[in-house]
């Protein structure tokens, strides 16, 4: 082979083996690299310079073997680097210190109702009233002393005049004028104890509740009680209650809604056919309210104080017949059953939302300034400035804000109070 050949040879070999050294030579750390490197590269160009004899890959290997046993030194240092600051991240270090919460003061300034409820939306108005609710529903429930059938036939008696064309008369209040009436014989103990609710609720908020509302609220919290009871005496305790009967829950399943107003005079006399009527007139009432066979053989057990009685009326229409006996075996599965429970509620629930005066609409979101909502423009304390819609209780204000500046409020107020006190030792 000629000079020429064994040279063109050679050099692809010798530009391969070039190309595998720096591969290799990239795991060798700081000068040992660039040492190899220098060896490797020498070898490069003395198989240029010397043609014929070229360095081959032989060759390059016994040099880079040669390189890095010259760097096996500097190497050595790398690894004792690398041990020394692995066993430093094992020692246990002091935490660094907190940082103080500089948050400005959080201002509030009242607004007035016409300015308020102009400057916040629906939703927000309508979430501060089920606060409101929320706030007043364990006190509602520390002062329950009556059944639900007795808080029921008191609400019966209210929404009970209600009529679907023109929306008119219904649950509002009305009949604390009316208990001398034939048909609300009986109810005078029920009022006494919507009275007793009110005064409780009213002394904790910063607006009297309505009439209206607690006549519709009682029944569902006093329910509750009962079905609470009845599946503690069947099972034995309260595991699983809130889940089976989520349904009954008046802030998860039926929801409850607030805002009704309080009639200043009485309803209409004879709207009312519990005093003599039958079947035929209960069916024509019930329809007047926008209701129907279900509803009226659903609460059929409470139109009396005898339940039996109700029951009987009800039972002279055929359709009705046959509900009730679906309801009866309802109550066949036992109290532990929320089926029950859930068909009062519901039924409860859809004649006080919707037979009040005005309609359903007549209430938040609905209705421009609903009861029981305050308003304020806030700003500092980390919460971004607005007016803001509030439940009318007290402290709503501080504590109605986002939860993040809440939590930075209180964070600031216990350090605060940390600092004063080690002041003071």
């Amino acid at each position: 082979m000629s000079h020429a050949g064994m040279n063109a040879t050679m050099r692809p070999m010798t530009l391969t083996s070039a190309r595998s050294t720096k591969r290799l030579m990239m795991n060798v750390r700081g000068g040992a690299h660039a040492r190899a490197y220098a060896v490797v590269r020498c070898a490069q160009v003395n198989g240029d310079e010397r043609g014929a004899e070229a360095v081959g890959r032989r060759a390059a290997m016994a040099r880079l073997s040669a390189a890095v046993a010259l760097a096996s030194g500097g190497a050595g240092v790398a690894r004792a680097d690398v041990g020394d600051y692995l066993a430093n991240l094992l020692v246990e270090k002091p935490p660094p210190p907190k940082r103080e919460i500089m948050l400005p003061e959080l201002i509030i300034e009242p607004y007035s109702r016409e300015d308020g409820c102009r400057a916040t939306s629906g939703a927000s108005k309508a979430k501060a009233q089920i606060e409101f609710a929320q706030f007043i529903a364990p006190i509602i429930e520390d002062n329950i002393d009556l059944t639900f059938g007795e808080y029921f036939r008191l609400a019966l008696a209210d929404f009970g005049t209600f009529s679907v064309v023109g929306k008119k008369n219904g649950l509002n209040g009305s009949v604390r004028f009316e208990l001398d009436r034939p048909e609300n014989k009986g109810l005078k103990k029920a009022f006494a104890s919507i009275e007793k609710i009110k005064k409780a609720v009213d002394a904790k908020t910063d607006q009297p509740v309505s009439y209206a509302d607690l006549i519709a609220l009682v029944p569902h919290f006093a329910a509750r009680v009962q079905f609470k009871k009845d599946y503690i005496e069947e099972v034995g305790s309260d595991k699983d209650y809130e889940f089976l009967f989520i349904g009954t829950n008046p802030f998860l399943g039926a929801k409850v809604r607030v805002g009704r107003l309080d009639a200043a005079t009485a309803d209409p006399e004879g709207l009312i056919p519990l005093d003599g009527g039958n079947a035929e007139d209960f069916l024509a009432w019930f329809r007047r309210m926008g209701l129907g066979p279900n509803e009226l053989a659903a609460l059929a057990p409470y139109l009396y104080e005898d339940p039996q009685k109700g029951i009987d009326i009800v039972r002279q229409d055929g359709t009705c017949s046959r509900l009730l006996d679906v309801y009866e075996t309802q109550r066949i599965l036992g109290k532990r059953a929320p089926g029950p429970a859930v068909t009062i509620i519901k039924n409860l629930k859809q004649a006080t939302d919707n037979c009040i005066t005005g309609g359903a609409l007549s209430i938040a979101p609905a209705v421009l300034d609903p009861p029981y909502v305050s308003y304020a423009f806030i700003r500092g304390g980390g919460e971004l400035p607005r007016v803001g819609a509030y439940p009318a209780v007290p402290g709503s204000f501080e504590t109605g804000g986002s939860l993040l500046a809440i939590q930075l409020r209180q964070a600031q107020a216990e350090a605060r109070a940390a600092k004063e006190a080690a002041g003071e030792q």
